[in-house]
């Protein structure tokens, strides 16, 4: 017999005895065995997907940085010019109305445009910025009299789109693009107190809606996003993005957002009055919002590209730190010359934070087909914080009537509590600034292990 045939023989009588075994065991027994030599797949590490590259440029890149800056020119434009409306609601429209009454109204507008991008930055997510820009500017043309379409949140989707084409150069981006909403906030303002005069306030305001429309159509054709996008469902989980609430740092970065809102933007609503009861020239009055939000143009651009080389988190709290003993010292400013020094520098720094704060959501979103929720979320912890603290109030009217409220809940409370004193309330907004600092500081080096020089 050959070696082949006595290893076969010798083959199929080890199979015929393990045969036998598996016939001798119970049918409890077999699968016992069977899954204790199964793999635990539970237990295996897959890869994660290869992050997506970034072109850093490109036509398409650079044409939907235009297009969000003509977005954030216009949308914040509008909702920067609310103390012209408020003029005109006090001396014409709603003369029955308190200062306080009419207050309510910018800070429901403001309230509402941030607290919708919880939605809005989800929705952006699963159908791309088209689907929410063209409706938007549409609204806005339409029902630009009531302000309605100012609540049509278009930052969110502007913002994130520009998400899909940098991430080296993001936050120079952000910078170029948020300077958007400080040259708006310089124009529409002033246009509008020419307007309105010259031409009566309904044909001011079709005006000014027609050159939205016409600014903001093309701009929704501008904006393009690239990256796959998100399923969408019905349930609470697809309409508001709460998976980023298991990460403690992002929560700690969202609170730390809406606190430095607490106190950051009050300077905004309230130089115009200030420079009134301090009897200062009527051009600074009338161009004080003007003067601020240009140091923070400049304040968008410059922090914007040192980030990019020393990291979002660095220069935002470094920028916050300065910003708050830059507060506290409008308490000893009492003339002219100085108030529009310290206006061009707390512009400044303040306009860093508007740049920044949206690019460091980038830093919890490893994945970039997430960040449009998580930048909702973001923006609607800011809009609860401008709820309650009552910030949108750009005109109290303290010179028409020292009786009345300062608008809602605790700036406004602030200053009507001191009879018209400003010191409380900047004394707040300081220390608001630093405990924002303070918390994004938390955040910042949670996130780098206590490393103090390293960039993010």
């Amino acid at each position: 017999m050959s070696s082949y045939q006595h290893h076969r023989e010798g083959s199929s009588a080890n199979s015929a005895h393990s045969q036998q075994e598996r016939r001798s065991l119970s049918p409890n027994e077999f699968k016992n065995a069977r899954d204790s030599l199964a793999v635990d797949d539970s237990r295996l590490e897959v890869p994660d997907e290869p992050l997506p590259s970034f072109p850093e440029g490109g036509p398409q890149a650079v044409r939907t940085i235009i297009g969000a800056f003509l977005v954030l020119f216009v949308q914040f434009g509008i909702m920067n010019s609310f103390g012209v409306f408020e003029a005109q609601y006090k001396s014409v429209n709603l003369r029955s109305k308190s200062s306080s009454d009419i207050a309510w109204i910018g800070t429901c507008q403001f309230f509402v445009f941030f607290f919708s991008g919880a939605f809005v930055g989800r929705f952006f997510d699963s159908f791309g910025a088209q689907f929410l820009l063209f409706p938007g500017a549409v609204i806005l043309r339409k029902a630009f009299s009531s302000e309605l379409g100012a609540h049509w949140h278009f930052s969110a989707p502007a913002l994130s789109s520009i998400t899909h084409w940098y991430e080296q150069k993001r936050g120079r981006m952000m910078g170029l693009v948020t300077a958007g909403s400080s040259l708006g906030g310089v124009v529409f303002p002033i246009a509008l107190n020419k307007l309105i005069p010259a031409v009566g306030f309904p044909l001011a305001l079709r005006i000014v809606a027609s050159i939205c429309a016409a600014i903001l159509l093309p701009a929704s054709f501008l904006i393009r996003t690239r990256l796959p996008r998100r399923p969408f469902n019905r349930d609470l989980g697809s309409l508001v993005d709460v998976g980023g609430f298991k990460d403690f740092k992002y929560t700690l970065f969202l609170v730390a957002s809406a606190i430095t809102m607490l106190g950051s933007y009050n300077p905004y609503y309230f130089v115009t009055v200030y420079s009134e009861t301090h009897h200062f020239s009527p051009n600074i009055s009338l161009y004080s919002l003007a003067i601020l939000n240009a140091g923070s143009f400049f304040g968008r651009l410059i922090p914007g590209i040192l980030a990019d080389k020393l990291g979002f988190f660095n220069i935002l709290s470094i920028a916050l730190t300065i910003a708050g003993p830059i507060l506290f010292s409008w308490t000893a400013v009492s003339s002219q010359g100085p108030f529009v020094v310290w206006m061009v520098f707390y512009g400044f720094f303040s306009g860093a934070f508007i740049a920044l704060m949206p690019a460091c959501v980038g830093k919890f979103t490893p994945d970039p087909s997430k960040y449009g929720g998580r930048a909702g979320m973001l923006f609607a912890f800011v809009g609860t914080a401008v709820l309650v603290s009552g910030s949108y109030h750009p005109r109290t009217f303290f010179v028409l009537s020292r009786s009345s409220k300062c608008g809602p809940p605790i700036a406004g409370a602030l200053i009507e509590r001191a009879h018209g004193s400003f010191d409380d309330m900047i004394v707040y907004s300081g220390v608001m600034c630093l405990a924002g600092a303070v918390l994004y500081w938390t955040a910042r080096f949670k996130s780098t292990g206590g490393k103090l020089l390293v960039k993010f």
